[in-house]
């Protein structure tokens, strides 16, 4: 009888499941599968990609999201295929993290309810089904911390440190950074807790951000010259990392844009402000209440990775984009759902009907929030990249048809579009010097992209073809020289 009992599903695991199915299903809903790839994207996804050329990989830049795209990516060149894949690959993300949560808490409700007001988000949402790392990275970190209380609470299990130790993994094969401030606060709590302090744990968490930085590393010495050398060319990509008070930033982008650089003009609508107040409201509850309980640990070790993988956003970079916070926002989830059950519990039995009125239409005001700015944000880059397909096609009809090579404005994703290589001579994603590129464009059919401007000097005599659309032909130009094999077409 114990062994059946010990075999049983956890309370809460079927709650839990149809969270994560209901997530992938929303994700794909409102945002189309067939929504091409954003410029993030296509350098992620064009690493294993056999049909077209590998897009310039930066520095700050790790290979998680390109190994989880390559089974897809590499059998056939369908987006709605590779959307479909990584739906039920985030879905099974988020089943694996909130799994060892089930048993952590004394009610199964805490884990499914934690994972809803997650995936309720419309940032969460649009990125269900999308070849970025964040979402991983978010799951791996609640994963992590549950599996670590797992190993505290019970010593002898013999699934908390292996598993502990490949969420590590995972968020170091999807961000070394963010693997970083994750493995760091554990790793200070092993040391510094003294019921904690034991030397399997504190390797668990060594070993597995460990393992999962290690390909970052090695590339680091083979193609920087060192670890070091990588990371100042990260730092610089970014725009340099330093003291930067940029919460200002991040709370203008709850609403979007999806990426806010520089975002000095940007502003938030109210209403994305309800839903980060509520959650800071609930987590103190949840915090409170764990402790109440003789749970503590429940409450504030999530509040303390959440706080700890918020620094670099919050404090050293000069930009914003609403999927950086999301490791935040899971691991928050887990005390405010707590803090929900407790004030539900807490109730009196008369006045729960009111209570959940109450709460049934704050949730729908908050589902309706946050569907209108998903709505907006996915058909405004359904619309963008909808663009990216058409300037291909320009370019093919202007005579850059494979093997051929872009420079210039977007020339990563309109260049991986059209079938071209992508190269740059300054900037972020520099890739040669003028001189290398310009010899370079002397191979194959070579163009200069420019947005809504003029060449650079080095092109200023090259023959301009307009290829923007009907109502505004000049807004993109293509620029071709007279050598390329390219400016005999058209």
């Amino acid at each position: 009888m114990e062994r059946t009992e010990q075999r049983r599903l956890p309370e809460g695991a079927w709650a839990l499941g149809a969270v994560c199915a209901a997530f992938a299903v929303a994700g794909l809903t409102l945002v189309p599968p067939w929504l091409g790839l954003g410029w993030d994207e296509v350098v992620y996804v064009s690493q294993y990609d056999p049909r077209n050329p590998a897009a310039f990989f930066s520095a700050p830049r790790s290979r998680g999201v390109s190994l989880l795209a390559a089974p897809v990516v590499l059998a056939t060149d369908s987006v709605v295929a590779l959307r479909l894949w990584l739906a039920a690959a985030g879905a099974a993300a988020m089943f694996a993290a909130f799994w060892p949560w089930l048993r952590l808490w004394p009610h199964g409700s805490v884990a499914p309810l934690a994972a809803a007001g997650y995936a309720s988000l419309w940032v969460s949402l649009f990125y269900a089904a999308a070849a970025m790392p964040n979402h991983y990275t978010a799951m791996a970190a609640v994963g992590a911390v549950g599996w670590f209380l797992t190993a505290v609470r019970a010593p002898a299990s013999r699934a908390a440190l292996p598993a502990l130790a490949a969420m590590l993994a995972v968020a170091g094969l999807m961000r070394p950074s963010d693997a970083f401030w994750l493995a760091a606060p554990l790793g200070l709590a092993a040391l510094a807790v003294p019921a904690w302090r034991r030397a399997p744990l504190v390797a668990a968490v060594a070993a597995g951000a460990l393992a999962g930085v290690a390909p970052w590393l090695v590339e680091a010495e083979l193609s920087y010259g060192g670890v070091l050398e990588r990371l100042e060319r990260a730092a610089e990509i970014q725009g340099g990392t330093g003291w930067t008070l940029s919460a200002w930033y991040v709370l203008t982008s709850l609403d979007g844009p999806l990426l806010c650089r520089p975002c000095d003009e940007d502003l938030v609508r109210w209403p994305a402000l309800l839903w980060p107040i509520a959650l800071g409201v609930l987590v103190v509850f949840g915090v409170l209440g764990a402790h109440r309980e003789g749970r503590g640990a429940l409450g504030w070790l999530p509040v303390a990775v959440a706080a700890s993988m918020s620094v670099t956003y919050l404090f050293l970079l000069s930009y914003a984009a609403p999927r950086f916070l999301l490791p935040v926002y899971a691991l928050l989830a887990l005390p405010a759902a707590a803090g929900l059950r407790d004030a539900w519990a807490a109730t009196r039995p008369a006045l729960r009907p009111a209570l959940g009125a109450g709460l049934a239409v704050a949730v729908a005001g908050h589902l309706l929030i946050q569907g209108a700015v998903l709505t907006h944000w996915a058909t405004t880059h359904l619309a963008a990249r909808q663009d990216y397909a058409r300037l291909a096609g320009e370019l093919r009809e202007a005579g850059l048809r494979p093997p051929c090579l872009l420079t210039g404005d977007d020339a990563i994703p309109v260049a991986y579009y059209a079938g071209c290589a992508s190269a740059a001579p300054s900037g972020n994603n520099a890739t040669h010097s003028l001189e290398e590129l310009l010899a370079l464009g002397r191979t194959v059919p070579f163009g200069l992209l420019v947005k809504d401007g003029g060449p650079p000097g080095w092109a200023a005599d090259w023959s301009a073809r307009p290829v923007g659309p009907a109502d505004d032909p000049y807004a993109w130009v293509l620029y071709v020289p007279e050598w390329s094999p390219a400016a005999g077409s058209g």
